[in-house]
């Protein structure tokens, strides 16, 4: 197992940044034609994806994974994926399912589950 550095930590940060943005963008942009139900799941992840990023940002432990550089490269792709099917995606649940997935990942990663981890980024990738 790698250590992450500091900036492998913010690079991670700044990713789900964009990824929470992306969401917000997508929740603002589309609040005409999401139903109540909709946007209250979507607010309540967007939420908690921000709170994570928070969290992320300041969080002073060293996070471990198998592979840092090689997860890493994949969240960048996970990332610029996620955003761009965010200006795509019509369905409201492929979004929904989509910001699920980021969620767990950065739950994962917040846990230091390394197995998790792995998980989520293979599911994102896939």
């Amino acid at each position: 197992m790698a250590n992450l550095t500091a900036e492998q930590v913010k690079r991670l940060a700044d990713n789900f940044m964009l990824m929470a943005n992306a969401l917000g963008d997508y929740r603002y942009n589309n609040i005409d034609s999401l139903t109540d139900e909709e946007n209250i799941k979507i607010k309540g992840i967007h939420n908690q994806q921000l709170a994570q990023t928070t969290e992320l940002y300041t969080k002073s432990a060293i996070l471990v994974l198998e592979d840092a550089q090689d997860a890493l490269k994949k969240i960048d792709k996970i990332t610029a994926e996620s955003q761009e099917l965010y200006k795509k995606l019509t369905n409201v649940q492929s979004i929904l399912d989509r910001a699920s997935s980021v969620l767990n990942l950065a739950s994962a990663i917040l846990a230091l589950d390394v197995s998790a981890v792995t998980r989520s980024i293979q599911e994102l990738v896939s």
